[in-house]
């Protein structure tokens, strides 16, 4: 037996009414007067039999009445019986239903009548069996669940209404997320039948594995209602999706070239052989490149090359033709193309024969075309005694060569320029004062740079002729993927005799490490607006043979791009929390929102970490957003469906039955009438009806009793004293 309303609360309300009656009772007998008077011992002796038969029927009224109470409160607590052929079951049906939709994009697969229309029609066959008034709840899960109608009295109509105008969301299944919240809506409902229904089409990449916590919840339901999980027949399980688009490499400049890769994943049982993807640059279509054979299961990325006229900021489009699942058939992306990008180079420890300079193979790297005063790469080199002289917002990347030390205010400097979306690239070496660098390049107590600088260490504690090579890259980091690009016998003749011990911090990144002991060469932070990376080696050839290895030019260009354009900065998933950066700007200026279905809304700006204005973006679809603020450039973002969801293959009712194994879950197999399975296990009674008609029988019957006996004790009175007597036994009674 379980109770819907707080046992503490009504039980004590209970003991307290059945105390009442006892109470009174003994303070009756304690108040009485005894007084001794010589005729009325004459009588005593004869109403010693009365008055034992008058102290029964008391106990007996006294009884019914507490019983009248507990019955009371117990019908207050409001129990139900869940199990079937109890005594009890004769008392009040009434359900409490949470009917959960899976909302997720691949319900949207199917081509004639897709899985999501499918459960819809599930649920209103659910709801059909629900009594007019129970309170029902209907919630579609994504990644977070949305509330389509809460603890509502059932009406055909409305609920019908509410369903229809319901769809698929842009999402993928959070499942521990949506159970924590069924398992709260089920505890709220006050019913002696509860129920839980998740329709779901039994996405194989969602239910194989539950995690521990997503058990727990369901554990967590089924203790308090019927859980049921009702899979979504299924027309097809083939889907070929983008399931990623990104800059890959080459320059983001004006007269530029650059490389964008696609990544078309086949989440099918079959191959796929006769799909294209087209390219788009402002909504304009480049360039379509037939895709070839994909295997079930498999991934083929395709590259597509595209050269900048102009600068600005561009935007980016890979689609597919249509199929089963449309929505996962494009996917978007935004990129800033610089009409000119100026880079200082400064030198630590310039020299009067120039290929000695520890500048001189950086600046030759970023010089590989030599363009003049016009080039969109525009390199200077300075004396690091100079560089307080140096104007640096007339450069969007700083390089610091092998630089000994700053005092405090230059530090402060570099910091800014960072905040404010500059580039930092720091090479170390033998001249750099490790604490002077972790004491002046501070950013509101945190440290610029990726970890805390240590001495420098050899390579030769191994060996005389012992040195480090490149490890194994691990990262996908754009500059990590230079690497992989290259052959691994060309790898292996870039060599290192020394580098600087770095402490990794918080927020560093780890892009490219050294054999060995795993020692970081090349880290990563972002800071603010801007991006610091650090190279443990020199930019010379003191250190190591990095300086004139083919990696190094690609290194230095790719850096700079990456830097300066920030291809990742603008990409983001729905649901994600996001923002559109209006650069000059303040914060509190209108600005117009544009969402992907051309939607306009006004925004204020917020001043994102303190310094920066930025448009807050609801990533509700996907697309591209875009900020209009007046005198300003349109700035874009670019937001992306999860494509964990694009893999539409599904469990049948046998495989959920076993990964649930030991929750007291109904699998709904397929064919099966839903309707009549849920009336077979709908069980359980609400008692308090029963309860309360029982309490007024037993009121009624203790009145009668107590006028009876009343009654009874008036019949055949001669004495007065007797008479008076029997007076207060019934004034008692009565109170």
């Amino acid at each position: 037996m379980n109770f819907l309303n707080p046992i503490a609360l009504w039980a004590g309300l209970g003991a307290v009414g059945i105390a009442v009656p006892i109470i009174i009772h003994l303070l009756y007998r304690k108040h009485k007067r005894q007084t001794d008077w010589a005729a009325m011992e004459l009588l005593r002796r004869a109403l010693v039999i009365r008055s034992g038969q008058v102290r029964l029927e008391d106990y007996l009224l006294l009884f019914l009445r507490c019983l009248l109470l507990a019955l009371t409160a117990l019908a207050l607590l409001r129990p139900t019986v869940r199990r079937v052929g109890t005594v009890l079951s004769g008392g009040q049906q009434r359900i409490g239903a949470v009917v959960a939709i899976d909302a997720s994009y691949s319900m949207a697969h199917g081509k004639l009548s897709n899985r999501y229309e499918q459960a819809v029609e599930k649920a209103r066959e659910i709801l059909s069996t629900v009594n007019v008034g129970d309170p029902t709840t209907v919630v579609l899960m994504g990644n977070r669940p949305r509330m389509i109608l809460r603890a509502t009295g059932y009406d055909e109509r409305r609920f019908a209404e509410a369903l229809e105008q319901t769809a698929t969301l842009p999402e993928r299944l959070n499942i521990e997320r949506c159970l924590a919240e069924l398992a709260e809506l089920v505890t709220e409902l006050k019913t002696p039948v509860r129920e839980c229904y998740i329709l779901t089409d039994a996405q194989a990449t969602d239910w194989t594995t539950l995690s521990d916590e997503a058990r727990a919840r369901m554990e967590e339901i089924a203790e308090s209602a019927n859980l049921f999980i009702v899979p979504i027949p299924v027309g097809g399980e083939e889907n070929l999706g983008v399931t990623s688009f990104e800059y890959a490499s080459g320059s983001l400049r004006r007269s530029g070239m650059a490389r964008f890769s696609a990544q078309i994943s086949n989440s099918g049982r079959r191959p796929q052989g006769d799909a294209t993807a087209t390219f788009y640059i402002d909504d304009q279509a480049i360039t379509r490149q037939a895709l070839g054979a994909i295997a079930p299961g498999s991934s083929k990325v395709v590259s597509f090359f595209a050269s900048f006229d102009d600068g600005g900021t561009k935007k980016l489009k890979v689609s597919l033709g249509p199929d089963a699942l449309n929505i996962d058939n494009a996917r978007h992306a935004v990129v800033d193309v610089r009409s000119r990008v100026s880079v200082l180079c400064v030198d630590g420890e310039p020299s009067a024969e120039p290929w000695k300079s520890e500048v001189f193979f950086m600046v030759r790297a970023l010089r590989l075309k030599e363009g003049g005063s016009e080039a969109a790469l525009n390199v200077a080199n300075t004396h690091w005694q100079d560089l307080p002289a140096e104007d640096f917002s007339q450069y969007d990347v700083i390089a610091l060569a092998n630089v000994p030390s700053f005092d405090e205010e230059m530090g402060k400097r570099l910091v800014r320029f960072v905040s404010r979306g500059g580039g930092l690239i720091v090479f170390t070496g033998d001249l750099v004062d490790p604490e002077a660098y972790n004491t002046s390049l501070q950013h509101e107590g945190e440290l610029l740079l990726p970890g805390e600088l240590h001495k420098a260490v050899k390579s030769s504690a191994g060996g005389a002729d012992a040195t480090w090579s490149l490890g194994p890259v691990r990262s996908d980091h754009v500059l990590a993927r230079l690497a992989k690009a290259l052959p691994q016998e060309e790898l292996d003749t870039a060599r290192f005799i020394q580098s600087t011990k770095v402490e990794v911090g918080e927020g560093g990144v780890t892009i490219l490490s050294l054999t060995g002991q795993d020692t970081p060469l090349l880290l990563e932070k972002k800071t603010g607006q801007g991006t610091v990376l650090l190279c443990t080696t020199t930019a010379d050839r003191e250190w190591s043979n990095l300086a004139i290895h083919p990696l190094f030019p690609m290194m230095m260009q790719q850096a700079v791009t990456y830097l300066t354009s920030r291809p990742g900065d603008r990409q983001f998933l729905v649901g994600d929390p996001a923002h559109i950066v209006i650069d000059g700007a303040e914060a509190g200026t209108s600005a117009v929102l544009l969402d992907p279905k051309g939607r306009e809304s006004s925004v204020k700006l917020l001043a994102r970490e303190g310094t920066v204005p930025a448009c807050p973006v609801e990533t509700e679809i996907a697309g591209i957003f875009e900020a209009v603020v007046i005198d300003k450039e349109p700035s874009p973002i670019a937001v992306n469906i999860d494509p964990m969801e694009a893999d539409v293959r599904v469990l049948d009712g046998a495989v959920i039955e076993r990964e649930l194994g030991g929750i007291d879950v109904h699998v709904v197999a397929q064919g099966d009438s839903l309707a009549s399975i849920v009336k077979e296990n709908r069980i359980g009674r609400e008692l308090s009806r029963m309860l309360l008609i029982m309490a007024v029988i037993l009121f009624l019957a203790q009145s009668w009793l107590a006028r009876f006996f009343t009654r009874r004790m008036r019949t055949g009175e001669t004495d007065v004293t007797e008479s008076m007597r029997k007076k207060n036994v019934a004034a008692a009674r009565k109170t």
